[in-house]
């Protein structure tokens, strides 16, 4: 799957796009946009959803991430810079496209054979405005075929469809192990690729058009004269503007 390069143009069109939207509504702009609209990316697993996500963001912003977080423990607040391939699985199973159907598995347990899949970006997106347990709901979502009926499956059972799902879809969990310098205690963190991605989209786009508004003023250049100009010799007519 192509990932797409993203111009100082198109990241304002897609800010302004996905500024009324929810997390989940962004997570599918961002991945119609890294995939420049080649591929139904709605039917993407959660391991190739990261994996274009992340190949994204490094294509625009670099591998680096700069994450915080408080310890559980003594609320210490830390600051930790992620690198991409700690997002990644150390040994990934073939990731899938969005053409081709989420890998399964099967387990019997209390009397009931289950088939499960993996997630997929569309069970977000179907439960995003739904009640109360949208685990549960994701989860029944994730059950292919079951015996008795998916819909009376008990909540255990569903817990080990939820306990098995790394295993065939190694990358939709994005965790990375933290330790705190104060108390020593150690934990691991999710980290939310679309909505890091996200942020710092969002940031940089308020920060150029800050740009346009200030050399608007000072010049009377339009927003596409200020995109002509590189971000280097933008600075400089900033700064010679006062």
């Amino acid at each position: 799957m192509v990932v797409a390069e993203l111009t100082e143009a198109q990241l304002l069109s897609v800010w302004e796009s996905g500024s009324g939207q929810g997390p989940r509504g962004r997570a599918l702009l961002l991945a119609r946009t890294a995939a420049g609209d080649a591929e139904p990316v709605a039917d993407l697993t959660l391991a190739a959803l990261h994996a274009l996500l992340l190949g994204f963001r490094e294509r625009a912003f670099g591998s680096s991430l700069p994450c915080a977080a408080d310890c559980p423990v003594c609320k210490e607040p830390l600051e930790v810079a992620v690198e991409s391939e700690e997002l990644r699985p150390s040994a990934p199973a073939a990731v899938p496209g969005a053409r081709t159907a989420p890998p399964t598995g099967s387990f019997r347990a209390d009397g009931c054979d289950v088939t499960y899949r993996a997630l997929t970006l569309r069970d977000l997106l179907a439960v995003a405005n739904g009640g109360r347990d949208v685990r549960r709901a994701l989860l029944q979502r994730c059950v292919v075929s079951a015996t008795p009926d998916a819909g009376s499956l008990p909540g255990n059972v569903l817990e080990e469809v939820a306990r098995r799902l790394p295993g065939i879809d190694p990358g939709a969990e994005t965790t990375v192990a933290l330790e705190c310098p104060g108390c020593g205690h150690a934990w691991s963190a999710e980290v939310d690729v679309a909505g890091h991605l996200w942020a710092e989209i969002e940031g940089y786009a308020r920060r150029l058009l800050y740009e346009v508004h200030a050399l608007a003023r000072a010049y009377g250049w339009t927003e596409q004269d200020v995109l002509a100009v590189s971000p280097a010799r933008r600075r400089f007519y900033l700064e010679a503007a006062g």
